[in-house]
């Protein structure tokens, strides 16, 4: 829809562009003409990034927990999606009680590379041994911040547990169990 848009905007200006004999209005043409080549250059490249990203083994691995449904257990997936936060969103939405902590995103040229690997480096604490499609694994934290740091030094990661919506619903029921009756 957009290209669409662009393409009439440029057609218009090059034909006002012909007609033109005043200087500074011709001047002041080309560098619209200039202003909407460039932004059709970058929804071109937003299109080729989106499609390598929908085709391609592009995306970004997340590691996630969530401490008030899963001690000690994380999840190891990878998305395509330009906002990975919608799958851990997603994730978190019905079939837990409490939203995911987000650990690390990475992104990756080849996520399903690296999201293999780090299956393939945390094969032994899966938990589900029998169906490989959940992608859960039971080990510390600091295991799994010094495993991504051997893989991606650059990546970020985020050893804090902070099970917001767990930690609030404790708190909830510890004070409701305090008070007198």
């Amino acid at each position: 829809m957009k290209r669409k848009k662009f393409k009439t905007e440029m057609l218009r200006n090059k034909e006002l562009l012909e007609q033109e004999h005043d200087i500074a209005k011709i001047t002041q043409i080309e560098e619209r003409l200039k202003e909407l080549e460039s932004q059709m250059s970058n929804i071109e490249e937003k299109k080729e990034e989106i499609s390598n990203l929908s085709l391609g083994k592009a995306g970004y691995v997340y590691i996630i927990s969530n401490l008030g449904s899963l001690v000690k257990a994380f999840k190891i997936g990878m998305t395509r999606r330009m906002v990975p936060q919608d799958r851990v969103d997603e994730l978190g939405s019905a079939s837990v009680p409490f939203r995911f902590d987000i650990h690390a995103l990475i992104f990756s040229d080849d996520a399903v590379g690296l999201e293999q690997q780090l299956h393939k480096q945390l094969q032994q604490q899966r938990v589900n041994k029998v169906n490989f499609r959940k992608e859960f694994f039971r080990t510390e934290v600091s295991e799994l911040q010094t495993i991504v740091e051997e893989i991606d030094p650059t990546a970020e990661f985020i050893p804090t547990m902070i099970a917001e919506e767990y930690t609030q619903s404790l708190a909830l029921e510890e004070s409701e169990q305090t008070l007198p009756a």
